[in-house]
């Protein structure tokens, strides 16, 4: 029991570490325990440890550690992506040799496949750049149209010298700005965007049936294991808590290529199926990691009541005639928010591609009625949201059907 005990104790600490790692500034998780965690582990932690150092040492250790974690964590290096794949192949490596010659034919066919088609989506995510260039930048400003809410016409990469496009993002990681930018992935050593998100989604439902299905091979083949080693009556006496973990403990000690892979996978297929129910939930609100986190932040701003709502058509007129929708999209949005502690009053006037208004009207205007406080998320408009199948399909890099005005 002590070695089933540590072993999953060891596995089920680092699965922790890593979701609260990678996971614990995502919008959905603020001000819950995993946040606090995260900030304890980048923040509270750290700064700590900086204190004593500064007392102790004169900050030499924070100095060595700070170029190194510069390294590790500001650089666009292949360490952690060497450090998974070591990961994938070791795993397989051990479990392999050892459930290969116990597994049936069905298996020995279905095995190989489902072991090598996340190398290909990982290298295919890999070398596939969702980079905006000098070349693309035409194509790029024509494939999503700007909502005016996250995403304005008119600003200017200050390092690559071009436009933005809607949806897009500059990563300083990969020094490129990004097509339909999600998030930079240091597993990947590249940015997740436009051009490789179906790759991405793919690497993740493969991960996540390798290591279900492995988990589920591994509980069978330790099932045999413990038919040849228990009893067949002890095996249909009841048990007590404490005599199943110590006949499992058995088990995994006498098949510890088979026992200690299988709590690996049993570990951290849950952080694979997390990851990619997170992505099939940005697919559903029709958004990217990089919008979930925006929207958020708007979340907040309604929550306090600093967000106003107006029709762009009569707040803004020949503006709006003028620059129009994109028919090229299916869908646009007559909304026009801006933010603002007191509601726009009459003589205001909008500033151009921002989410502000001028108060012109002087002191003492009366509060102008085409604007109206905006109480839940639910009253603003996100034109990249066509549905569920629309937005996967857009997602995926295929055409959208067209659909109504919002």
């Amino acid at each position: 029991m002590g070695f089933l005990r540590t072993a999953a104790l060891v596995v089920l600490g680092i699965s922790a570490f890593t979701f609260v790692a990678l996971f614990g500034r995502l919008p959905a998780f603020r001000r819950t325990p995993i946040a606090f965690l995260h900030r304890a582990l980048w923040v509270y932690i750290p700064n700590g440890i900086a204190s004593a150092d500064s007392r102790l040492f004169d900050g030499r250790v924070v100095h060595f550690c700070s170029r190194s974690g510069n390294y590790i964590l500001g650089e666009n290096h292949p360490l952690v992506l060497i450090f998974f794949v070591s990961l994938l192949v070791i795993g397989e490596c051990i479990f392999l040799p050892s459930a290969w010659p116990r597994i049936s034919g069905a298996h020995r066919f279905w095995v190989p496949m489902v072991v090598i088609l996340p190398y290909v989506l990982l290298y295919a995510c890999v070398v596939t750049k969702p980079f905006i260039t000098p070349e693309n930048h035409a194509k790029e400003m024509k494939r999503y149209p700007y909502d005016r809410v996250l995403f304005h016409p008119g600003h200017k990469c200050p390092t690559c010298d071009f436009l933005k496009p809607a949806r897009s993002k500059h990563c300083s990681f990969c020094r490129a700005c990004i097509s339909r930018h999600d998030h930079h992935c240091v597993w990947l050593m590249n940015c997740v965007g436009a051009n490789n998100y179906v790759y991405f989604l793919s690497l993740l439902l493969s991960l996540s049936v390798l290591l279900s299905y492995g988990s589920i091979m591994g509980h069978f083949l330790l099932h045999q294991t413990r038919d040849e080693l228990v009893p067949v009556n002890m095996r249909a006496a009841k048990q007590n808590w404490t005599t199943y973990l110590n006949i499992w403990s058995v088990v995994i000690a006498a098949d510890p290529r088979v026992g200690g892979i299988f709590l690996l996978m049993l570990m951290t297929a849950p952080l694979a199926v997390a990851f990619l129910a997170y992505h099939t939930y940005l697919i559903w609100a029709g958004m990217t990691t990089n919008e979930s986190a925006k929207w958020s932040d708007w979340k907040e701003d309604v929550a306090d009541g600093l967000v106003f709502k107006a029709k762009r058509s009569e707040v803004d007129g020949a503006s709006f005639k003028s620059d129009s929708h994109d028919l090229r999209w299916p869908m646009y949005s007559d909304q026009i928010l801006v933010l603002d502690a007191d509601p726009p009053t009459e003589g205001s006037v909008t500033v151009p591609d921002s989410n502000r208004v001028s108060h012109c009207g002087g002191h003492g205007a009366a509060i102008d009625t085409r604007w109206m406080p905006v109480h839940s998320m639910r009253d603003v408009d996100n034109i990249y949201d066509l549905g569920f199948w629309d937005n996967l399909r857009d997602s995926v890099g295929l055409s959208v059907r067209k659909r109504p005005q919002l």
